[in-house]
This record gives C-alpha cells, structure tokens and sequence, in this order.
C-alpha cells in the first residue's frame, strides 16, 4: 500500500514539472510574461513575443518585463512595412516542410483559399478559440491552414472572432504534424512577412 502511494506522489509531482506536457494555448497563462518564459507557444509572427493579447506584467525576453514594442505589435502602422498590390508568393522547402504542404493541399481542396491576408491583430485570440477544443498530442503540433495571421480582417464587432468569409474570421483547417516543422515552419513564415503591413495578401508556394 505505502509502495503505491509513494509511485502515486512520484506520478503527480512529474506531472506537475514545468515542461512535462506543453501548453494548449495562451490561455494556460493568466500573463504575457508567463508565457514569453515558457515561451512553449506557437509565435505565429515570428518577432519572438508570445501571447501578445494577454495581459501585462509583459516581456520580449525570458528575463525582462518591459512592454513589447508596438512597432512588432502593430507592425501595420510601421512607416517601415510595404503593402503590395499583388499577392506575395512565401516560398518553402517542400521537402523540410511535406507535413505543412500536405495539410496546405488537403485544405485548399476542402475549399479554404490559397490567398491569405496578413492581419496580426488579434491572431492570438483567433488561434485559441479555433484550438481550445483540440486536445494537444505529444511530439505533435496543431497546424492551422488558413494561418491565424493570414485570418483576414476582423468582422463587425467581434474583432474577428466570429466565423465569415473564409479566411476571415477564427475558423480553419486543423491537422497534427511534427512539433518541430510546424514551429520551424511558423518561425519561417514570421520573418518572411515581417515586412509587410496588414492588409497584404499572401500565398504559400513549396519548391
């Protein structure tokens, strides 16, 4: 009996150890900060600030607690940023990233677009409700197809939280793929869009 009890105690406190299991979503931190020290989240804009719609205390780094800066926040209203006319064409390894492009194909021919719009605002909240009944699998990341900064625009006065015209609104294709493509593949889309402002449209191309 004492045998079972102590394996019992053993179980939960490996449970409880930070890092055993990873976070669903931003919404397992009641801060900004917790979750920039996790730092466990997908960043779906690749400036390396996690959870940006939760709450301050804030942090850009796992050691500070200082604001994230609004020219990464809002990068839209950066006198820095272009917005195109045509659709940007976001080149990928096809052969690094098969998981993502297969998911890609699935979903443009149950009918999302191949065209996405960049819209960061409210990507974080966008991806939480979209995954908040999809339980986490370990090894394996929940890939969202349209991309939660490609979501479009927000509709009406639920900041984008209600389902529209695909790809605006939160809904999308969901699959598991390989924990490190899908961020790796996240963290790549970030820094090829970082220059655009919100509103530019863009497409996925694997080569």
């Amino acid at each position: 009996m004492r045998t079972t009890l102590v394996t019992l105690v053993a179980l939960l406190a490996l449970a409880l150890m930070p890092g055993s299991a990873s976070a669903a979503v931003c919404g397992d931190y009641s801060t900004q900060a917790e979750a920039q020290k996790a730092a466990d989240t997908r960043d779906a804009d690749g400036d390396g600030i996690y959870c940006e719609s939760l709450p301050c205390p804030c942090s850009t780094s796992g050691g500070s607690t200082s604001p994230p800066r609004p020219s990464l926040v809002t990068p839209s209203t950066s006198s820095s940023c272009t917005r195109p006319k045509t659709v940007q064409r976001l080149v990928f390894s096809k052969s690094k990233y098969r998981h993502i492009r297969a998911h890609y194909i699935r979903a443009v021919a149950k009918g999302w677009p191949r065209i996405m719009v960049v819209n960061r605002k409210g990507t974080d909240a966008r991806r939480d409700r979209l995954l908040e009944d999809i339980p986490t699998k370990a090894g394996f990341d929940r890939d969202e197809y349209p991309a939660a900064v490609g979501r479009g625009k927000a509709n009406g006065t639920s900041r984008g939280l209600v389902r529209g015209i695909n790809p605006r609104g939160w809904m999308a294709d969901v699959e598991y793929v390989p924990s490190g493509e899908n961020r790796s593949h996240g963290s790549s889309l970030g820094a090829k869009l970082r220059k655009f402002c919100n509103g530019t449209r863009f497409r996925y191309v694997f080569g």
